[in-house]
């Protein structure tokens, strides 16, 4: 057998404070069923008066799985245990954009990058179909951008929609201007839609970008895009089963509220509104056996009744082990939560 021990990031604990031990081994349980050799006995462990996050396996860690601890919210570094001795193993760097991509921006009602990454790998770790070269993932309540931004420094094609068409240039024009400074190939686009009968307005503000020329000439770019429209029409912004994975924080109802309808008038202080107009569309462009990941405030919304209206929706609910153990307070009018569903292959 072969021993390994994970040291969390420093910064990793003012995110969740007591909880962020928990989260993490939660986090870890999750991606290591996708990975090719399975962790076992998952568990903390102080050694010299450092906590480490520690797992056995029977084989060496392959090189895919490697790249899956890369991705972990909480990861700083990782060892290979051998008689005592803790021996550093490299972990690979995963794309063009830095990690810190996503921390550079600063905004009220920013989502932490770590909580985000966090929730991307639960996703792409529960979907049941073929991995794919690259992921593709969609944010139906964007902001300006963090959950794209980590996606992107993860090496997926990133989508978001965001009802806030301030928020949504922000997020664009900070994602161009940080290409620009780091001498990042790109290419950006932006273009306007209008539904029948102009039932809606949508602005698409998208870049691509890769290592280089040849790159772009044989298609391996990366896609970045936010759309400045309403989520209940995801499903007319993009194709049917474009996405592996949704990703999303929905607001608290505490500093802000969710907007329901095609104006930014209609506030509520639940999500419930919010996921019940979308989730038609979300479905829609969700790929058969992709997933999605929500957080939200189970003080506004309880879990039960959150679980039975993606149920009602046709979605696969996933409550069980891990899966069950994302609660945790936020301050004392917040307890969020991630609930995890994904769609039927069939």
């Amino acid at each position: 057998m072969n021993k390994y021990a994970l040291l969390l990031h420093p910064g990793h604990n003012r995110v969740y404070y007591k909880s962020s031990q928990q989260l993490s081994a939660v986090e870890f349980s999750i991606v290591a069923q996708s990975m090719d050799c399975k962790p076992s006995d998952i568990h903390g462990e102080t050694i010299a008066g450092v906590y480490y996050l520690v797992f056995s396996t029977e084989h060496t860690l392959s090189d895919k799985d490697l790249t899956k601890i890369a991705r972990l919210s909480f990861v700083f570094a990782l060892y290979q245990v051998e008689d005592g001795l803790f021996r550093p193993r490299c972990i690979p760097q995963l794309n063009l954009t830095d990690i810190s991509i996503s921390s550079l921006l600063k905004y009220t009602g920013k989502t932490n990058e770590q909580f985000t990454r966090m929730m991307i790998n639960v996703s792409v770790s529960s979907c049941t179909m073929p991995e794919p070269e690259r992921f593709s993932l969609l944010d139906p309540i964007a902001g300006k951008g963090t959950t794209l931004f980590e996606g992107l420094s993860m090496g997926f094609d990133c989508c978001g929609v965001e009802i806030n068409d301030k928020s949504a240039s922000e997020g664009y024009h900070y994602l161009k201007k940080y290409l620009e400074l780091e001498r990042i190939k790109h290419v950006t686009n932006l273009q306007k839609q209008s539904g029948p009968n102009k039932s809606f307005t949508a602005k698409h503000y998208g870049i691509d970008l890769a290592k280089n020329k040849e790159d772009f000439k044989r298609h391996q770019e990366q896609h970045w895009e936010i759309v400045s429209g309403n989520s209940k029409y995801a499903d007319l912004f993009f194709p049917k089963n474009k996405f592996h994975v949704l990703v999303g924080d929905l607001p608290y109802g505490v500093q802000h509220g969710n907007v329901t309808g095609d104006k930014q008038t209609a506030l509520s202080r639940s999500p419930k509104e919010l996921v019940q107009a979308c989730l038609p569309a979300w479905k829609t462009v969700l790929m058969p056996g992709g997933v999605l990941a929500l957080a939200w405030n189970t003080f506004v919304f309880p879990k039960e009744q959150f679980a039975a209206l993606l149920e009602q929706a046709g979605f696969e609910v996933l409550l069980d082990g891990p899966y069950g153990q994302f609660s945790h307070r936020v301050d004392n009018a917040i307890m969020r939560d991630i609930i995890v569903a994904r769609k039927p292959l069939r």
